[in-house]
């Protein structure tokens, strides 16, 4: 089964938009060998029955990067399952390539995109640029979904910020609820959450799973690059051993 009750899983990715303080396109930012995107993908499958990857409108992409996009996104759909994706569904493509109808309107149109065409009954929403995302935190955020109140949303709180990209959403709920901002222009993605039902995952929680909080870690300008490409090499000069918090991409 995926997840309870045999209900479907989603995992989605916002592949950004112009990055203009890091001056190139995020996602397929190349760090420890891999892209930035394979790094998310990697925390997220194993506890998803698909991933789409939302990017800008095709007219809005630099050139080359939607022919790379599609590229990448095929071979993580190719590769579902020697990257521990679940195979307990049936679902086909396993990962997506999906677009915004308008660019550079944020994480809230990624929401909206990605909502009205997921196949999951829940999908955990992160961004292309948290490359250290904790596959503990993936599951626990999904499991919590799925019990319980069974809330429309599942958000972390990070240093007293609820962090909506760190965060499990229903869909059949909250596709309409981001629609609607949308249609209203209202583009801050907790701005509304008064008005569903929210479950926060505090801080305290949060660290039993990912006790250095890696998961909240944005590459947004060249010095986080930079930052995350020393973690990475810090990283491979640690001897093997298991770490219940890390991510699956490092």
């Amino acid at each position: 089964m995926s997840g309870a009750a045999g209900s479907l899983r989603s995992g989605v990715i916002l592949a950004g938009g112009r990055s203009s303080r890091i001056g190139q396109p995020k996602a397929l930012l190349e760090l420890g060998g891999s892209p930035l995107l394979l790094h998310v993908a990697r925390a997220l499958v194993p506890s998803c029955d698909e991933l789409l990857v939302v990017a800008a409108p095709p007219a809005a992409q630099p050139p080359g990067l939607l022919d790379d996009l599609r590229r990448t996104v095929g071979s993580i759909a190719r590769r579902w399952r020697a990257l521990g994706g679940r195979t307990t569904s049936s679902l086909r493509p396993r990962a997506r390539l999906v677009h915004d109808a308008r660019a550079h309107l944020g994480p809230c149109a990624g929401l909206a995109s990605a909502l009205a065409v997921a196949r999951g009954e829940l999908a955990f929403v992160t961004a292309c640029d948290q490359p250290f995302l904790s596959t503990a935190v993936v599951g626990e955020l999904l499991a919590r979904g799925e019990r319980g109140a069974r809330p429309d949303v599942v958000v972390a709180r990070w240093r007293g910020y609820l962090e909506p990209l760190v965060a499990v959403y229903r869909v059949a709920s909250m596709a309409t609820h981001y629609a609607r901002q949308l249609e209203e222009d209202e583009l801050r993605p907790t701005a509304r959450l008064d008005r569903v039902r929210v479950e926060v995952v505090d801080e305290a929680d949060v660290r039993t799973l990912d006790p250095e909080g890696l998961s909240f870690v944005n590459v947004n300008s060249r010095a986080d690059y930079e930052a995350a490409r020393a973690l990475v090499n810090a990283r491979r000069r640690r001897p093997a051993r298991s770490r219940r918090g890390s991510s699956a991409g490092a």
